[in-house]
């Protein structure tokens, strides 16, 4: 599968997104003079909470699950199971459209779009000092407002330890969210580390579905850490992120997604894989769209429908505001405009997505975004040397297709390979391209070690050696490579 199929997503996702005034773009003049809040408390939208509150499959937003005693929001006569679709001009399609807007906006009135029922409303909230008003709310005993408070302090500043104390004391005061955060930063403590399962498991337990996801990664991926705190189990781990989807959790959802389409600790289901992606997609995980658009694409677990592949990949690309863009689901959307899958066929809006993607920077957050932004480069010199749609270029053919190699893409070292073995564009060098051969073929290229093989075999641009040319047409046969396979007799 393309673009981030092979790792699974870390990180608690839930309203995780940093308040709106912390942004780094903005100036000291446009920062609002107090940082407001709203005074309430919302989850995403689920399958299950739509079916709950009868609302159409399509319906978004966010539902309330508590409003803060003595708050904005109370006065404004919002409640619990409201669900907010809009505050102000923001569409809120997600937990953290909401917590952006939620949080550190101007203190001064908003209106909110409201569904109750079967009536639709529109609500005057006039935000207040979220210091205060949370301080006050959590010395009054509210542990959430007291999740809130630790929550405000991580987000702003990561390093900040205060926020670990608030969060363990919210954590006793029974917040399942402050669980959940007091867990992730200690799973990351070189001193702490083992505290973090026993946190995490409560929070699970308590309803948090981030606790839940961060739980199933450390099964699922402890037997590679230095010191597990937690024994290598996939079975239970794919229990922990079915249950962190159901709860709401994003990265639980993609995970979820990711595991029953590997068969990782349940029986490989491509169906099921499909039905957690789409949920994950739907709370905001770029990734799970690009993985989601490759079933569609495939007809794998759905029924075959490349629009709807070509729409995916295209949202995996835009990102979100829980999760960046999927530089897989771009190199997808690129490759959709090249080979018209789903889409009319455009080489030059290929190129300029392929582009686009080899100019980015790579993100932790993005699974396989080096990998990916490497794979754009060689694409796009690929288009430039086959010059199809597009003016052939062989000169910056060859500089994409190289910068690709150099970036770790197989494709690329194979397609310089056979630019310097054809002397495309420049003059031939059999040396030169037995050099990059061999890097394709070191990074999984079965056809590369087979030519690298006959290389080897005729003495061509390396010294000839029949045992070496074997030892790689054994590997290109084991990598896939079929015509590198000895003939049955």
């Amino acid at each position: 599968m393309l673009a981030g199929a092979a790792v699974l997503a870390v990180g608690c996702s839930s309203s995780t997104a940093a308040p709106a005034s912390s942004g780094g773009a903005k100036t000291a003049e446009s920062r609002p003079a107090c940082r407001g809040t709203l005074g309430f408390e919302a989850v995403p939208l689920t399958k299950s909470v739509r079916a709950r509150l009868k609302l159409p499959a399509d319906a978004a937003g966010v539902v309330v699950v508590s409003v803060l005693p003595g708050g904005p929001a109370e006065a404004a006569g919002l409640r619990t199971d409201d669900v907010v679709g809009k505050i102000g001009a923001d569409a809120i399609q997600n937990d953290c459209d909401w917590s952006r807007a939620a949080f550190g906006r101007a203190c001064e009135p908003v209106t909110l779009a409201v569904v109750r029922g079967e009536q639709r409303l529109e609500l005057t909230v006039a935000a207040v000092d979220e210091n205060r008003l949370l301080a006050d709310a959590c010395h009054g005993g509210n542990s959430t407002a007291c999740f809130r408070t630790g929550w405000l302090l991580w987000s702003r500043d990561r390093g900040d330890g205060h926020a670990l104390e608030v969060f363990e004391d919210a954590c006793k005061s029974g917040s399942a969210d402050a669980c959940a955060y007091a867990g992730l930063q200690l799973s990351l403590s070189s001193e702490r580390g083992s505290e973090a399962p026993a946190l995490l498991e409560r929070s699970c337990e308590l309803g948090s579905g981030a606790g839940c996801a961060h739980l199933g990664f450390l099964y699922a991926t402890s037997a590679s850490a230095a010191a597990s705190p937690v024994p290598k189990d996939d079975r239970r781990a794919a229990q922990l992120y079915a249950k962190s989807c159901a709860l709401g959790d994003a990265q639980g959802c993609y995970n979820a997604g990711l595991m029953a389409d590997e068969g990782r600790g349940l029986r490989q289901d491509a169906s099921k894989a499909a039905a957690a992606y789409d949920e994950a997609c739907e709370l905001g995980s770029s990734m799970a769209c690009t993985n989601l658009g490759f079933l569609y694409e495939h007809g794998k677990g759905v029924k075959a429908d490349r629009p709807r592949a070509f729409a995916l990949y295209r949202r995996g690309c835009e990102g979100s505001t829980c999760q960046p863009s999927n530089l897989g689901g771009c190199v997808n959307v690129g490759r959709a405009y090249r080979d018209g899958i789903g889409v009319d066929k455009d080489e030059a809006k290929a190129a300029g997505v392929f582009q686009d993607a080899c100019d980015r920077k790579t993100d932790d957050r993005d699974v396989h975004s080096a990998e990916n932004r490497a794979r754009a480069c060689s694409l796009l010199g690929a288009l430039y040397l086959a010059g199809d749609g597009i003016p052939k270029n062989l000169e910056r053919g060859r500089e994409m297709t190289e910068l690709g190699c150099d970036r770790g893409d197989s494709f690329g070292c194979f397609n310089a390979a056979t630019i310097y073995a054809n002397g495309t564009g420049v003059a031939a060098d059999a040396a030169q391209a037995a050099d990059f051969f061999e890097k394709a073929c070191d990074l999984g290229d079965g056809e590369a070690c087979s030519d690298l093989a006959a290389a080897y075999e005729k003495g061509a641009g390396v010294k000839r050696d029949k045992k070496r040319a074997a030892e790689l047409r054994k590997k290109a046969c084991e990598l896939g490579f079929t015509a590198a396979c000895p003939k049955k007799k």
